[in-house]
């Protein structure tokens, strides 16, 4: 479902690989993400770009995601093959692994540029959310569904949208689940750029290329001071998120 690749030099590419699905991801889908992250970290690559061809990701298959997560907690395994008492116990190491192939609470020093195509959905767009640089094809649409769902984006939206987008532009995307153009989400401030369709690889890439070149110490080291520079009101955040979001699930 997911394939790394090294599409041009110290530049990966990650792609979610399951069109039949519009990229849907299931429990194993995540696990394969976040094991991607985990090799593009120990890579030495330079900049990587994550895509998902026609369409960026429908976001979690609910399909079979419920029941998945549910088999996990009973047989209290994570992605690691092994059980999890000191993290929290086996539900939170499956949300663990949701939440590294989500980019959340995960420390990545490697600039991460999204190519946006299609739909980009749910856990498509959280995903999207916790890159660096976004660059999206003209008929692409974003949605935070969760709340027609009877829950929350838990994935680091409800902790990041509001300082990506403002409060009121995030606001409307969670709360009424609608969906949102390219050019809306470019205005809004979550998309750098709007190119034609079927363009946003090519310039993603582009643009990873150019990353790649610069000097590794001084590109790692913007990220970092720019992380450093809201990481603890962030994780305020995302343990009121995942508060809520256990409340809500639980009520």
């Amino acid at each position: 479902m997911i394939v790394v690749s090294e599409p041009r030099p110290r530049v990966r590419l990650v792609t979610l690989d399951r069109p039949a699905r519009r990229n849907a991801l299931d429990l194993a889908g995540f696990r394969d993400l976040a094991a991607a992250w985990r090799e593009v970290a120990a890579s030495g690559a330079g900049a990587v770009v994550v895509t998902g061809g026609s369409d960026f990701s429908s976001g979690a298959d609910l399909a079979t995601f419920s029941a998945d997560v549910a088999a996990a907690i009973r047989g209290g395994r994570s992605s690691a093959g092994a059980s999890a008492p000191d993290a929290g116990g086996p539900a939170a190491a499956v949300w663990a692994d949701v939440h590294h192939a989500l980019l959340r609470d995960v420390v990545l020093e490697v600039p991460v540029v999204a190519a946006i195509e299609g739909i980009c959905f749910g856990a498509g767009m959280e995903l999207a959310g916790a890159t660096d640089i976004r660059i999206a094809g003209e008929s692409a649409l974003f949605s935070l569904p969760e709340v027609r769902h009877g829950f929350i984006a838990s994935g680091g939206s409800v902790a990041r949208l509001p300082r990506q987008i403002g409060y009121p532009a995030a606001m409307q995307v969670m709360l009424t689940g609608e969906r949102f153009g390219a050019e809306r989400m470019r205005a809004w401030g979550f998309v750098g750029e709007v190119v034609p369709d079927g363009a946003a690889l090519g310039r993603a890439l582009d643009l990873a290329e150019l990353i790649a070149g610069h000097p590794a110490a001084a590109v790692r080291g913007i990220k970092r001071a720019v992380g450093e520079g809201v990481r603890g009101t962030l994780a305020d955040a995302y343990a009121v998120e995942s508060r809520v979001s256990d409340e809500v699930l639980g009520g």
